[in-house]
């Protein structure tokens, strides 16, 4: 059977229609900031809907008033919470566009983040979609950072370089392609994968874009577009629901990773307790185990955890990352 021919691409010029959608719950003051930043994108052919998460207190004021009258938004509200993963795909079922991106309303884009992210997939139409770098950007005093928020006051960003290129193999070890604030996504191409897993309580975004690059292959603008933003309020997805997403994704990629792949993240699983020098100890002791197992997934551990400590040294967080990724191989 001949494989099936995939819908054609724009002609270059054309500009496909970008679907933005932003999942949003309780908490009404970052909205404006993630709103301003996709209606200041160069790239003008988008519709923004924001999913409502079932807030306390409805956002319809806050959305209207950061809309400024921009038809291109839209509200839709969940009548009870469900979750980043459920409000994320009430957004795609509303979507009509052919391009899916996706913005957490704490984090914001730069000007140009989709019109990059937009020319790359018309010059690669063999792609599913495209990450990019980003800034890690702290809440603290200090002056306001290029391109985002004036309203709250910001650490100077520090840039996470990541892999430069990467392919379906390395996202089976670690996630290249990062948030969903970071990609734009292909939807004629991706078809029923570009759907979220919601049994997924974390790493529900690396799930998706390593189904998704089963399909077609993932792509890269090597540029800072977005800033991911730390701040102290709570997030759409708990850090301490980390370790049971890590064990969900493993026991349901398991079956297309080799031995060494399934040490390496129940390595991963067994750092995610603890905070401090526990946490360290962790570390420690998940190298020493998994040495035991599997000598591979050991001394990539090793060369991924010595590059995170260098990296925090150097002001590099993309360098494990990197390391991990030039000691694959491929």
């Amino acid at each position: 059977m001949s494989a099936p021919i995939p819908p054609p691409r724009p002609r270059p010029g054309a500009e496909p229609l970008v679907s933005v959608i932003v999942p949003t719950h309780n908490r009404p003051q970052r909205l404006p900031g993630a709103l301003g930043s996709v209606l200041a994108q160069t790239y003008r052919r988008l519709e923004v809907l924001v999913v409502d998460d079932a807030s306390d207190q409805p956002v319809d004021v806050v959305v209207e008033q950061a809309a400024g009258g921009d038809r291109r938004v839209r509200l839709l509200r969940l009548p009870v919470n469900a979750g980043a993963a459920a409000a994320r795909n009430h957004g795609l079922d509303a979507a009509t566009g052919d391009l899916i991106a996706f913005l957490d309303d704490d984090d914001r884009w730069m000007p140009d983040k989709l019109a990059r992210q937009v020319d790359h997939l018309q010059r690669h139409p063999d792609v599913g979609f495209v990450s990019c770098d980003f800034f890690h950007t702290a809440e603290a005093a200090g002056p306001s950072a290029p391109g985002v928020d004036p309203d709250v006051t910001w650490r100077r960003p520090v840039r996470f370089r990541g892999a430069a290129r990467y392919h379906l193999e390395h996202l089976r070890w670690v996630n290249c392609a990062g948030s969903f604030s970071l990609v734009l996504a292909d939807r004629r191409r991706l078809g029923d994968a570009l759907r979220i897993d919601e049994a997924f309580r974390s790493v529900e975004d690396w799930d998706l874009w390593l189904r998704c690059a089963e399909v077609a292959p993932p792509s890269k603008v090597t540029e800072p577009l977005v800033h991911y933003v730390a701040h102290g309020d709570p997030r759409l997805t708990a850090p301490e629901l980390k370790r049971g997403g890590l064990e969900l994704f493993e026991h349901k990629h398991a079956a297309s990773m080799t031995a060494a792949c399934i040490a390496f993240h129940r390595a991963h699983q067994r750092m995610e307790q603890g905070a401090g020098l526990a946490r360290r100890g962790r570390v420690l002791a998940a190298v020493a185990a998994t040495c035991i197992c599997s000598r591979r997934a050991s001394a990539l551990l090793l060369v991924e955890q010595s590059a995170r400590q260098l990296g925090r040294l150097r002001g590099d967080p993309g360098l494990a990352e990197r390391a991990l990724v030039a000691a694959l191989g491929w």
